[in-house]
């Protein structure tokens, strides 16, 4: 839904609007959003005298007895939730209303969206704080049994008036009553918005509060990073990647972002729910482990601080957060973790490139390193002029001869420290055939040849044949293109672990870690591509049900609003295209049949209204 408020110049008196019409006690003074369900008004209580929203339902939908029946089940889920983080719900028409319509408070400010664009957030932690307080508001609605089904910057609203400054969770208004007796079915509709629909609202199955979780990971990812996780050039895109769960790492994106809010989002946005937190609560608290690392213990406090003073808090922040990280890349080095600390000075130079502080312990890791690879690299050295040594005594006493003593005078020769980290190649004695010694005489020890061993050729490249049906569009190595369009891609590995990554736009990608050494022994590999499903609409009446055999599969209207995945049938000749039936059910008509051809990842397009000819 569009903004459910405004803002105003504080200190200037706002001016009267006149009443552009009423519905019962509610005038209403001027249109401030619209949405698919509703359009917005602010308005007046007559009889309390206060300010008001009033969402007034589209009057076609308000005319189906099903859709002012959803609507007055929204306002009574929402009606029971009373929480700072939720916009109140104060009344609402009822089912038998000639007109349906909700009364909510006015919420004066902007939407998450707006604010993010006109305001800001300097650092990953200030939005980690909006996410935080969301979970917050998840929380209390999950445990009344509501879940959102569509969170999104567009309904989320900040606050802004001096007294009531907060975060507010809006819109419930496809939400889902869990309690079995208050269970309203959707028909499976795909209602949501692409950049925030968790995958099993997308593929048409059960959604609960985990999906909440889903939508809340992709705002955290947006609120760190500026980005949304799964941005692509058009709906039907975005919603493969939400599928296929690939996004980018946000620290690729930010290096302010730290391990721990990243590790938050990617598991919220994990495409199993099973795998994802298992509650709103859960969520926060790991939000606010993250935020302490970073010096923010009170976020709620901190939330409040910020929306009070934008840019004097986030300036403030600044010196906080370097003092927190150096503080925690010190004491991480102090318990031998130089791995942590230098991921926590890191972030400091990322707020700071030349702090001081950070600068000088970097160098005294960078001596430290050093001195322990001279170290290595001299022992080594050193062990392997005792090993000759050795060899060369060992090599007399077979041969009969004796083993001068050094010189007591003698002071050992100090072994020079290799300039190089890599330990030196070590010298190798050719052995020398056994001679008798004289009869008399003294004797004397033939200087014998050190020859150094060659440096021994770098091994040749393993190659591996892959086969790919139906044929690789792209084919990737170590995320280097290395083939288009290829039926068998010939991937070169050089020792070592390597990712090799196959692409066909009808399917999901393959992608898999091979070491050289199993691709030596197994040289050739067979990879048949999964087929994406195809992506259906079905133009015509919006209430026409769509069914595959007994499934239904949605409405006409909600295969408008984004495409139905219809999945490719299976068969071994051709796995990436075949023929199915659907059966189509227009409201006051006769079903019927319609035979359509499915191709992997293609486009569908079906007419819901019986033409001439159609069986």
């Amino acid at each position: 839904m569009a903004n459910l408020s405004r803002s105003r110049t504080p200190g200037v008196p706002e001016e009267p609007a006149p009443v552009i019409r009423r519905i019962d006690r509610y005038e209403l003074l001027e249109q401030v959003g619209t949405g698919g369900m509703s359009v917005v008004y602010r308005g007046r209580d007559a009889a309390l005298d206060r300010e008001v929203a009033v969402k007034l339902m589209h009057p076609h939908l308000a005319a189906r007895a099903e859709s002012r029946a959803r609507f007055s089940r929204e306002a009574r889920a929402v009606a029971r939730l009373s929480h700072p983080g939720i916009v109140e719900i104060y009344d609402y028409a009822g089912d038998e209303a000639r007109e349906s319509y909700l009364v909510t408070e006015f919420v004066r400010g902007r939407t998450l969206r707006a604010y993010a664009d006109e305001v800001g957030f300097a650092f990953p932690e200030v939005g980690a704080l909006v996410a935080r307080a969301l979970a917050d508001a998840l929380c209390h609605a999950h445990s009344a049994g509501v879940i959102h089904r569509d969170l999104k910057p567009e309904n989320v609203m900040v606050c802004e008036e001096e007294g009531r400054r907060a975060v507010k969770l809006a819109d419930f208004g496809i939400a889902r009553i869990l309690a079995s007796d208050e269970r309203m079915t959707m028909t499976g509709a795909l209602v949501g918005s692409p950049n925030h629909m968790a995958p099993e609202i997308i593929e048409g199955r059960e959604a609960d509060a985990r999906s909440d979780l889903f939508s809340l990971g992709t705002l955290l990812y947006w609120l760190t990073t500026g980005r949304m996780p799964f941005a692509a050039s058009n709906p039907t895109a975005t919603l493969r990647r939400v599928i296929e769960g690939d996004y980018d790492d946000p620290r690729r994106l930010s290096s302010l972002v730290s391990d721990g809010l990243a590790a938050v989002a990617a598991r919220a946005m994990a495409g199993d729910p099973a795998a994802r937190y298992a509650s709103a609560a859960e969520m926060r608290d790991a939000i606010d482990a993250a935020l302490a690392e970073s010096g923010l213990s009170s976020a709620a406090a901190e939330l409040a601080a910020f929306l009070r003073d934008p840019a004097a808090y986030q300036a403030a922040l600044r010196p906080r957060l370097v003092a927190a990280l150096l503080a925690g890349g010190e004491a991480a080095l102090a318990d031998g973790n130089a791995a942590r600390a230098l991921g926590l000075f890191n972030r400091v130079l990322a707020i700071e490139p030349e702090n001081a502080a950070v600068l000088a312990h970097l160098a005294a890791l960078s001596r430290r390193t050093r001195i322990r690879r001279l170290v290595r690299s001299g022992a080594a050295a050193l062990a392997v002029l005792l090993a000759v040594a050795a060899a060369a005594a060992v090599g007399l006493r077979l041969a009969g001869r004796p083993v001068p003593a050094p010189a007591p005078s003698a002071a050992p020769a100090a072994v020079e420290p290799a300039a190089s980290a890599s330990p030196p190649e070590p010298a190798v004695v050719p052995p020398e055939p056994a001679v008798a010694p004289p009869a008399t005489g003294p004797v004397r020890v033939a200087p014998r040849a050190v020859v150094s061993r060659r440096t021994l050729p770098a091994p040749a490249p393993v190659e591996l044949a892959v086969h790919v049906r139906p044929y690789a569009q792209r084919a990737l190595l170590d995320g280097v293109e290395v083939a288009r369009g290829e039926q068998r891609v010939v991937f070169s590995l050089s020792p070592g672990r390597h990712v090799i990554r196959l692409e066909h736009e009808c399917c999901a990608p393959f992608e898999r870690e091979i070491d050289a050494r199993d691709a030596a022994s197994s040289p050739e590999l067979k990879v048949p591509l999964d087929p994406r499903p195809a992506r259906l609409r079905v133009d015509g009446d919006p209430a026409t049900r769509i069914y595959l055999g007994d499934r239904l599969l949605g409405t006409a209207g909600d295969s408008q609003r984004a495409p139905l995945l219809l999945p490719v049938p299976p068969s071994a000749e051709n796995p990436y295209e075949g023929q199915v039936e659907l059966r189509l059910e227009p409201e006051g008509s006769a079903p019927w049949v319609a035979p359509v051809k499915v191709r992997a990842g293609g486009e569908i397009t079906v007419a819901a209204a019986r033409t001439e000819g159609t069986p």
